[in-house]
């Protein structure tokens, strides 16, 4: 296969890819992106870009999808200057509100949709030493990698997750929605950009990151949680949203649903030469 192959499979559509071009989505899961709450992920993934020496007290670094900017805040501690950019007004104003509780002035938030950006209007062409792209939807073609690769003059990295087992949501969805069907790339998205990156000759690698962590939620923040999390993906019709409601409530325990959820992540990351 070539390069066009697998920017050919990677546009497929599928049942789990997410709408393209809906900030309104992730404006709604502001809050469940903003809990306080530590994430295990923050470390383990700002530990392997140190030891990586992909991030350094010099490194300038673009954060592409930031959220509410808890890995721009986590990089900014050593980085020279980070920048989160994200597609959801609210997301933005979250990660502005944190920085400032947070005191942190060597970061700057920007709410950009990363499929429309002109890298010559930002004057961003191989301006940044680290790109990172971490769970989210912004690079999911093509375009938007080449796109990434244009503006860093060091290293990139993308994450996504390669198999996540929630206890409730596993459970939810087959219950709604029937038995989700199984990506047999892992994760198509991954898959295509290593290959890419490959015929490309950049040499990409890959770490792998197993994660463990307990969530709970009253039924109403869970249902809340889910509803959204799913309308990412898909319409949600009444009757939809009535079947996740039932479904939380039978698997409340004193007004709370508790899940687990294992997960490993995929981070595919190399060097612009």
């Amino acid at each position: 296969m070539d390069i066009n192959s697998f920017e050919l499979l990677w546009t497929e559509k599928h049942e789990d890819s997410y709408k393209d071009d809906n900030p309104g989505c992730w404006d709604n899961r502001v809050q469940e992106f903003n809990r306080s709450k530590a994430d295990e992920r923050i470390d383990l993934i700002t530990d392997f870009l140190l030891q990586k020496g992909m991030l350094t007290k010099e490194s300038t670094v673009l954060d592409l999808g930031c959220g509410p900017g808890k890995f721009v805040l986590e990089f900014a501690k050593t980085a020279e200057y980070v920048i989160g950019v994200d597609i959801s007004t609210k997301m933005i104003q979250a990660a502005r509100e944190n920085s400032v509780k947070q005191r942190v002035a060597n970061v700057e938030f920007i709410e950009l949709d990363w499929h429309k950006a002109d890298l010559a209007t930002l004057k961003w062409q191989k301006k940044f030493d680290l790109i990172t792209a971490i769970m989210s939807p912004a690079i999911n073609n093509k375009q938007n990698l080449d796109k990434m690769i244009q503006a860093s003059k060091g290293y990139c990295m993308v994450c996504h997750f390669l198999e996540r087992l929630d206890s409730v949501g596993n459970e939810l969805q087959k219950h709604v929605f029937g038995r989700k069907k199984e990506d047999e790339y892992g994760n198509r998205g991954l898959y295509c950009i290593f290959n890419i990156l490959w015929l490309s000759k950049l040499c990409p690698e890959i770490v792998y990151i197993n994660t463990e962590r307990e969530v709970s939620r009253t039924v109403e923040e869970a249902y809340q949680h889910y509803v959204n999390r799913f309308a990412a993906r898909r319409d949600l019709t009444a009757a939809d949203k009535l079947k996740i409601k039932d479904f939380l409530q039978s698997r409340a325990v004193d007004g709370l649903v508790k899940e687990k959820i294992r997960a490993k992540i995929a981070c595919v990351y190399w060097q612009n030469n």
